[in-house]
């Protein structure tokens, strides 16, 4: 109600203001024939009103009218000689307060700059009706209210519409700098003599050559005038772009354009046989460009090398030597990693780590490195490679509890000086990946050496909230009582799992495991439901599902059948269990996968947000964290390093049990020590690589600042 009466208030005030300059500056006569020409001129200032008045002042209402009035009696004057001229500039207002509402209601332009533009428009088409060039106009406002004045289209035979076309699509390109190439493209055939087009075209070169050479090849106006341009880079871009093997060129675009390669160098190694000397070559040229940004130079398309560096390190090794994981014989399996240089393997390691099997590094890619390095110092490796990704290898490393053996091979001063840098500017990292990598690393390493050097390095950025809690977590690792520590929430809850916080609504805790139809998958399966076949747990067999259950009703155990994973019948079983969960409101909160590494992404995506324990049996599950975590952010995680075994995971998943169907907490120091003191032999051994949730430091500082940061 207040609002209308303002609106009204203002309304009127503005239209006293009026018939005073009225009074002042009488409207001229209007022909019936314009009449319908200024009326909608009135509505549409009266829309335009309606939409900003409740956010601002009158003073901006009475401007806006008088403007517009001013330019309806200036219309209708002798100073516009034609009727077909002022039907022109009454339309163009019409337009221009069409355009000006539309960008209000986008919230692209307010009152004030609406104003302002009335007035640009008012000086611009003075202008041109004395034939003068209104290009300076534009040039002097933002470019916003210079495209909705062009956007009425009362410009077009004015002498300056083509500097000023120009003018808006360099201001559109200044404040866009990420989308150059798509407002030239929206200029169509005009971009062949648009003034700015050359220098702009030249920039995006360098800052994004890939997007230019996809325009380059496009039969577009913008295409052709990306091929017409005389400059070294973008001429090698248009040349590759109509290339029919144009992208195996231009990942070495910087080379052939400073002239460090010749294309003649790159032509006889695209053939298909010649495949790993080309991955070579990416491999060299990838480590001289590092080398080069160290010292300096600014590189173009470095993004397109290193992605085709990656796709051959996928295509032509890792999912070669991934495919072969059932073949025993490593000199079958590795046959292609044979004679690469360890720069190679060392490429292979760090970019193809998010789909390594854990077998792939420890018995191919890790070993050959060392067998390929010999005597030499494996610190040479990061000198050779310029220390690029080298704290991503040193993560990997880590994960696979390989950093150790790495280390050994060193002398003592590389190895300090690298796990000092390996710690060092973690709070300036655009992401936690490197911290975490860093708590990882320190949780795999039992050099006390080692873990001091960690901890000294950490502990000189204590001011820092990030290495604050990083030194927390691993204090808390090496005193072995976490407890000790006050205020830590994060490391206390991470010691025990509350047998009540497992509970779903149905006060009944649920395990879900899910089971692969491969060899292996079936004889753990027969295994799991054999070890509960004795007195105090019931077993439900189904086509699809089994389900195992304590007598006292406290705790089930789901797990699908391992059918043919050849016809994905496996998947089909687990679709089945998951319709037969979801009808009966019955929800898991541990999940327990047990299959190979390789199927461990399809159990990660099926975790639910509900899931408080995730168990991954697979080989190198430690390594899937931070997946883990956004699937279900309160979740603890029981992980292995490296090799995991069917005996480990059957006997950790029957200690769970037995915790849970006596209705007791799970508390991980005294399951550990359990399970330490019953497995033997090289069950026993690979125990040792399994990481409990109280140490899993890496995954509690992710915790940490996923919940936001803790008190210390």
């Amino acid at each position: 109600m207040r609002l209308s009466i303002w609106l009204l208030a203002v309304v009127c005030s503005v239209s006293l203001s009026a018939q005073t300059v009225a009074g002042q500056n009488e409207m001229p006569p209007i022909p019936a024939i314009r009449q319908l020409s200024h009326d909608y001129i009135v509505k549409s200032e009266k829309d335009l009103v309606n939409e900003f008045a409740t956010a601002q002042d009158s003073s901006s209402i009475y401007q806006l009218h008088t403007l517009i009035e001013d330019a309806r009696k200036w219309i209708e004057s002798s100073a516009v000689k034609t009727d077909n001229e002022k039907f022109k500039w009454l339309r163009g207002i019409h337009n221009l307060l069409f355009e000006f509402n539309t960008q209000l209601k986008l919230n692209k332009m307010n009152a004030v700059e609406i104003v302002a533009g009335i007035k640009v428009f008012n000086t611009a088409m003075r202008l041109s009706a004395r034939g003068l060039n209104m290009s300076t106009v534009i040039e002097n406002e933002n470019s916003a209210i210079g495209n909705c004045i062009l956007a009425t289209g009362s410009f077009t035979d004015n002498i300056g519409y083509a500097a000023a076309r120009d003018i808006l699509v360099l201001k559109n390109c200044q404040n866009n700098p990420g989308q150059i190439l798509q407002i030239l493209d929206k200029q169509g055939a005009d971009i062949s003599t648009n003034r700015y087009a050359d220098s702009l075209l030249i920039a995006a070169a360098f800052n994004n050559a890939e997007m230019v050479y996809n325009y380059a090849a496009a039969p577009s106006a913008l295409g052709k005038k990306i091929q017409s341009i005389h400059h070294p880079l973008v001429t090698w871009i248009g040349r590759l772009a109509f290339m029919k093997t144009g992208r195996y060129y231009f990942p070495f675009l910087d080379e052939l354009y400073t002239k460090r390669m010749s294309i003649d160098t790159i032509t006889p190694l695209i053939t298909e046989d010649q495949a790993q000397n080309y991955f070579s070559l990416l491999v060299r040229t990838r480590i001289a460009q590092v080398q080069r940004k160290k010292e300096g130079q600014t590189l173009v398309a470095e993004a397109a090398l290193l992605t085709k560096l990656k796709s051959r390190v996928m295509e032509l090794y890792v999912n070669d030597i991934n495919g072969l994981h059932q073949t025993e014989a490593a000199n079958i399996r590795f046959k292609k990693l044979e004679n690469l240089s360890p720069e190679a393997l060392y490429y292979i390691a760090v970019l193809g780590a998010d789909e390594l099997y854990t077998s792939s590094f420890v018995a191919g890619v890790y070993p050959l490195i060392i067998k390929k390095l010999g005597s030499t110092s494996t610190s040479v490796l990061f000198e050779m490679v310029h220390q690029d990704y080298f704290r991503k290898f040193i993560s990997i490393a880590a994960n696979y509890n390989t950093l150790q053996d790495f280390l050994a091979h060193m002398p003592t001063n590389a190895r300090t000086y690298y796990m000092q840098s390996f710690a060092s500017d973690l709070d300036t990292s655009p992401s936690l990946e490197d911290a975490v990598d860093v708590a990882s690393a320190f949780s795999s390493i039992t050099d006390t050496s080692i873990q001091n050097l960690l901890r000294t390095e950490i502990r000189k950025n204590k001011k820092s909230a990030l290495y604050a809690i990083l030194d927390t977590l691993c204090s808390a690792y090496v005193t072995n009582n976490p407890s000790n520590i006050l205020n830590n929430r994060i490391v206390d809850a991470a010691t025990l799992l509350g047998f009540q916080a497992l509970q779903n609504s149905q006060h009944k805790i649920i395990i879900r495991q899910y089971f692969y139809g491969d060899k292996d998958g079936a004889q753990i399966f027969n295994a799991f439901v054999n070890s509960f076949n004795k007195p105090g747990w019931k077993i439900n067999k189904q086509k699809y599902w089994t389900e195992v259950s304590s007598s006292n009703g406290k705790l089930s155990i789901y797990a699908n059948t391992p059918l043919d994973e050849k016809t994905e019948l496996d998947l089909k079983a687990q679709d089945s269990l998951t319709r037969h969960l979801n009808a009966q409101q019955i929800i898991p909160t541990i999940f327990v996968h047990r299959g190979h590494s390789y199927y461990a992404n399809h159990t990660i995506a099926s975790v639910d947000s509900s899931a408080k324990l995730v168990l991954l049996g697979s080989c190198g599950g430690y390594q899937k964290l931070a997946a883990v975590l956004s699937r279900a952010p309160q979740a603890q995680v029981i992980s292995s390093k490296q090799i995991g075994k069917g005996v480990i995971n059957a006997a950790i998943l029957s200690h769970i049990a037995a915790a849970l169907e006596k209705g007791q907490d799970l508390v991980w120091p005294d399951i550990w020590k359990q399970l330490n003191e019953q497995l033997k032999g090289s069950a026993k051994s690979s125990f040792q690589d399994y990481i409990p949730p109280h140490k899993n430091i890496g995954l509690l500082l992710l915790k940490a600042f996923t919940a936001g940061k803790p008190t210390l």
